[in-house]
């Protein structure tokens, strides 16, 4: 009897390490990504005066203050690390709306972008 299961636990086994594979890649690439997606000084420093200044909104103006005053920083409160990253939520929800239709307009115009990738370009 244990002959008719072996070939499963083949393919339990095969699955396994193609998922070890996949979250490996995935690990790696998010690595890459957040490497490659940091914000320079120069723009954290941009974006510190102009939300000092008031111009990102007053939740923005009291992350610049926390940072200014060392209770925070841009890193913790952009990666989700600090208790105070929800005050970003009022400047997200502005970009957003006032982005929305161009990035709409963007995608469509775009001739490469399929929003149903076939699974394996998943």
């Amino acid at each position: 009897m244990t002959g008719d299961f072996s070939g499963l636990a083949d393919d339990f086994r095969a699955a396994a390490a193609e998922l070890d594979r996949v979250v490996a890649q995935a690990r790696q690439d998010l690595a890459r990504f957040r490497r490659e997606n940091q914000p320079t000084q120069a723009e954290l420093r941009q974006l510190q005066d102009a939300a000092l200044r008031g111009e990102l909104g007053f939740d923005m103006e009291e992350l610049a203050r926390r940072v200014d005053e060392g209770r925070d920083d841009w890193s913790a409160i952009f990666s989700g690390e600090s208790p105070n990253s929800v005050l970003l939520r009022g400047l997200l929800t502005r970009v957003i709306d006032e982005n929305r239709e161009a990035a709409r307009t963007a995608i469509e115009d775009d001739p490469d972008f399929d929003p149903f990738p076939p699974p394996e370009d998943l």
